[in-house]
Parts: C-alpha cells; structure tokens; sequence
C-alpha cells in the first residue's frame, strides 16, 4: 500500500495544529479567569460558644456590614 507524501504532509500538520489548540486550550483553563475572581474581604470574631455547647465564631462580609471590627482580631482582614 503507497500513501501520497501530500496527504502525509497535511496530516502531520493537522496533528500538530489539534495538538497546540488542545495545549493552548489546557493551559487556559489553569489560568484564573480575572473577570470571573471576585475579591471578598471577610472580619471574622472571635472564638466563642454558643447555645449547643459549640465553639464557634462569627465571619462577615467587611463591605456590607457596617461596623467597627473587634479589636481582638489577630488576623484581621483577610480575602477569601
């Protein structure tokens, strides 16, 4: 069986062409998507226990709530 040296050719471009999309493709989707990320600045209090007998501790959205942090948080303002 002969194959034609054009058709050889072209395949091994059409190969190498679905390789590099599918390269391109994988190397896109690791990337973050800078329009979709939305920066969330959270307070969180402080450790406390509530009517179950369970530690816990309460986290807030900084830019819809509006009141003064505690002061006893040693993190402070960290983005989730």
């Amino acid at each position: 069986m002969e194959w034609d040296p054009e058709i050889l050719v072209r395949l091994g471009k059409l190969r190498e062409e679905a390789s590099r999309r599918r390269k391109e493709r994988i190397a896109s989707s690791r990337t973050p998507n800078l329009t979709m990320t939305r920066d969330i600045k959270m307070v969180v209090g402080k450790w406390y226990t509530d009517e179950l007998g369970n530690r816990s501790r309460m986290v807030y959205n900084a830019k819809t709530v509006d009141f003064d942090p505690p002061d006893d948080l040693s993190r402070g303002f960290s983005s989730a």
